[in-house]
């Protein structure tokens, strides 16, 4: 067996050159021109496989990283789509439990004749025998775990002229939704798991050459002196390995943005890896005065800042590398009795609210796909994604680095990762290497905020966590690190200051002020929480659910939701019948499930930020994004549509934000910034519901930097109707409009029954009555538009005025392709689903790459609740 390295996951990818060969930096991703095979359906042996004897023409032709049915489906095995109705179950296949080969061949240029050539895995799911020009190179039992690296020293087995052939039995996992299965990708109540469990290669394979002596995993942590910020002090870290069976003296050099140079030397002993440390204490140079600092995007810009690092042996260049970092300091405090956790970054405390990722279920990744979403992500104004577990590739941290968003991340639930007590000596083996692994990947991104060693609950077995914080502190982990997800106290860490006390599922706006302490209201950092369903519109629908099955008691219907407890959309429909009155039809159904969901996820975001640092820190929707097309748990579909959750969720995350509070009938300002405004100019006014002006009242006010305001009390108003709107106005000192907000209420009150609550939900007593909404009076509404050409795409300004004597009420643009054609997608709206009192004009910007148009003529279709259609 050749020498194998299980230390880290994801190696560092060398992108700069020193003015050095260019070779220095040699690195082959082994991404295109796989092929795939069952065992089953190919018995050939491994042997035989990795040579260039072998001929693997009929076999699938693949690109890695892929599962085996991801690759089936690009190979159009499967004549249909997996996400359309229940076509998932189809995907049943006898050969998926059973191992399949997936084989690359490659050359390796003449140029790395005489080096050191190291194969990197980084994401095998789950276990493999490795072949390599006909030979064994590594077994089942030493590739074991998705989210390790395994290092292959190839150097005396690789052809410099000539053919190498790759061949890599992959085995899937046994059960990881089980308690005693493999600590592979787990899912949990919000899908259905993918038939092969994700077997294969899911994440990048790659050669690297090294001239004896290699540097890797960089790693910069900052030091200022609070609250000052003129001064960074900064210490460098990297790994030294030495690949050769020699003792070896090397010199490590390195460069910060090109002008701060500093270097150290080492002895290694033959195959020694070690830590190499450059601290400010004995290297001045890294006292470096007025940074350029990295912000999450609220607060400022996130400066990316460029370590270069090289490694020199007698007098020769080894390798080299470089990377961007982050001149940032994330710390945490507890507060509220050590109930809530407040993080701070470069002294300044930061509330975070967002989403949780989820990969593509099949993990299919696409730098594009990461793109789109983390440009949706943006565009809502939050700050912050989790990824429980589902581990992203480094194109994902990138871009969040590049936007200034943060990450949270951690070990996953519910099944084999959750119960470390059932863990055999193979499985704690592969649990520590993981981690060892993930820490040397990640912790030199700007982008993540801390790391959850559990999800569901702290590591049950106290070793465990106490030898994953000893690798965590070793490794020199930079940002806070949390037991799990929820509020249950570590016997070894102490409490989390985080919560998972839901809900999961409906319930009404008032909840999220109303509830102080006890159940998932805001108070705390909810790391995962919800209002529950959100339902897609109807051209979404379409897309994944027989038109006759497109209602809430279908077969269909039932499949793309949940599962357990959340295999169906009762609570949700029940508060919308109650509250909205029964649907004439689905479309009604439609129309009324986006008003719901834009109420509930707004009302959510705001009743954390009204509260922010008072005793709440934190808010994640639980989730962001489906891994396939989904009624449930989203803040915009598979298909990138942004439908009501989406807008409710982008208005209650402005940066400068008035609201109205549920809980005082009062009207508050939320700051997200860091800079503090005074003479702001705050308007409420009160429509009846036949668009009658009823109340009006205007104030000025001034809010703290990253604070909340105050602003006055709406109050008893006589004679309104049943149901009536709330028109919320902030104008900034110089008189432009920050925030327009509308409230729609009800006479008859949402109430709930606190006593019987669940874990994931608080059912109501009471119910609003907003039916009467569906006798509006029709309203008219004139449209024009103009449009401009971008450098990638076009945008557009749309001007609505509401014409008639009603309110125009939640009134939706839509951009299509072509008259009567399928939405462009993704596409970004300043904002939707607007409301425009009598007389009122609103103009909207929106905008889209020309890729996602098509050729034909843009057309966009203008109708609200009460507006007709209007071209």
């Amino acid at each position: 067996m050749k020498k194998i390295i299980l230390f880290a996951l994801l190696g560092i990818v060398c992108r700069y050159s020193f003015g050095q060969a260019a070779t220095e930096n040699y690195r082959q991703l082994l991404k295109s021109g796989w092929n795939m095979q069952s065992a089953i359906t190919d018995a050939t042996a491994g042997g035989q496989i990795s040579t260039t004897a072998f001929n693997a023409d009929k076999w699938y032709k693949v690109s890695v990283p892929t599962t085996v049915i991801a690759g089936l489906l690009a190979n159009k095995v499967y004549d249909f789509d997996p996400f359309y109705g229940r076509n998932f179950e189809k995907l049943n296949d006898t050969r998926l439990d059973k191992p399949w080969w997936f084989r690359k061949e490659f050359k390796l240029p003449e140029s790395e004749n005489g080096k050191n050539v190291v194969l990197k895995l980084q994401g095998i799911n789950y276990k493999a025998n490795v072949w390599f020009n006909g030979k064994l190179i590594a077994d089942s039992t030493q590739v074991m775990g998705p989210f390790r690296i395994i290092e292959l020293d190839i150097t005396k087995d690789v052809k410099h002229t000539g053919i190498n052939v790759l061949a890599i039995e992959v085995k899937r996992p046994f059960d990881p939704n089980k308690r005693g299965g493999d600590l592979a990708i787990d899912y949990a109540d919000w899908i259905h798991y993918p038939p092969d469990f994700n077997n294969g290669i899911i994440n990048n394979a790659e050669i690297k050459t090294f001239r004896k002596v290699g540097v890797e995993y960089p790693l910069v942590t900052t030091k200022f002196d609070l609250p000052s910020l003129t001064v960074a002090h900064l210490s460098v870290d990297a790994m030294a390995v030495n690949y050769t069976d020699k003792p070896q003296d090397v010199t490590i050099k390195g460069k910060i943005n090109g002008n701060v140079s500093f270097e150290q030397k080492v002895h290694l002993n033959p195959r020694e890896k070690k830590q190499v440390t450059f601290s400010s204490a004995s290297y001045p140079q890294l006292n470096v005065k007025n940074p350029r600092i990295w912000w999450p995007w609220e607060y400022g810009k996130p400066e990316l800042n460029r370590i270069e690092l090289s490694s020199v042996t007698n007098g020769q260049l080894s390798n080299e590398l470089a990377e961007n970092f982050g001149i940032r300091q994330v710390s945490s405090v507890m507060i509220d009795s050590n109930k809530a956790r407040k993080f701070v970054i470069n002294g300044k405390p930061i509330m975070l609210r967002g989403a949780a990722w989820s990969p593509d279920i099949f993990q299919r990744r696409s730098r594009e796909r990461q793109e789109q979403e983390l440009k949706l992500v943006r565009d809502m104004n939050m700050n912050i994604v989790r990824s429980e577990g589902k581990l992203e590739d480094d194109s994902f941290y990138e871009i969040c680095d590049r936007e200034g968003l943060l990450v949270m991340t951690g070990w996953m639930c519910c099944g084999a990762w959750q119960y470390p007590e059932r863990w055999d000596a193979a499985k704690r083996s592969v649990a520590m290497a993981s981690d060892s692994s993930v820490m040397y990947w990640l912790r030199y991104k700007p982008s993540m905020l801390t790391w959850l060693n559990g999800s569901d609950m702290p590591p049950r077995d106290k070793k465990v966590e106490a030898d994953w914080l000893a690798i965590e502190a070793d490794l020199k982990w930079p940002n806070p690190t949390i037991a799990s997800a929820n509020e249950t106290a570590s016997k070894v860490s102490g409490p989390t200051g985080v919560k998972m006390a839901g809900p999961y599922d409906w319930v009404p706006p008032a909840y999220w002020e109303a509830d102080t302490g006890k159940y998932g209201g805001a108070w705390s950092f909810a790391t995962e929480i919800s209002p529950g369903p959100s339902i897609p519109p109807y051209e979404s629908l379409i897309k994944f659910i027989p038109k006759d099955s497109i209602n809430n008691k279908s077969l269909d219907w039932l499949y793309h939701c949940g599962t357990m407890q959340f295999g169906n959309t009762k609570i949700f429909d029940t508060a919308l019948y109650a509250r909205y009155g029964k649907p004439a039809d689905m479309m009604d159904y439609l129309n009324k499930a986006q008003l719901q969901n834009y109420e509930g996820h707004r009302a959510m975001m705001e009743g954390y930020g009204l509260k922010k640092y008072n005793n709440a820190t934190g808010v994640v929707q639980w989730m962001l994004s489906n891994p396939w097309p989904s009624l449930i748990w989203h803040t915009y579909d598979y298909y990138l549509y942004p439908a009501g959750t989406y807008f409710g969720m982008k208005k209650s995350l402005e940066p400068l934000h008035v609201m109205y509070s549920y809980k005082s009938n009062g009207v508050d300002i939320i700051n997200s910034t860091l800079q503090s405004f005074t003479g702001l100019k705050v308007k409420a006014t009160v429509y009846n519901l036949d668009g009658t002006l009823k109340f009006t009242k205007e104030a000025s006010a001034d809010v703290a930097e990253d604070g909340t305001k105050e602003c006055f009390t709406l109050p008893q108003i006589e004679g309104l109707s049943d149901v009536y709107f709330v028109r919320l106005e902030l104008k900034n000192a110089a008189g432009k409009i920050e925030s327009i907000n509308w409230y729609w209420l009800s006479a008859k009150k949402d109430e709930l029954n606190w006593k019987k609550s669940t874990w994931y939900y608080t059912p109501q007593s009471v119910f609003a009555d907003y039916s009467s909404l569906s006798g509006m009076a029709k309203a008219t509404l004139k449209v024009s538009r103009t449009s401009a050409k971008t450098e990638n795409g076009t945008s557009h300004k749309i001007t609505l005025t509401n014409a008639g004597k009603s309110v125009a009420f939640f009134v939706h643009i839509r951009a299509l392709r072509e008259k009567g054609g399928e939405d462009i997608l993704p596409v970004i709206f300043e904002d939707n689903y607007i409301t425009l009192a009598p007389g009122e004009t609103r103009t909207i910007n929106g905008s889209y790459l020309n890729k996602d148009a098509g050729k034909s003529e843009p057309y966009f279709l203008i109708k609200g609740w009460n507006v007709d259609a209007v071209e």
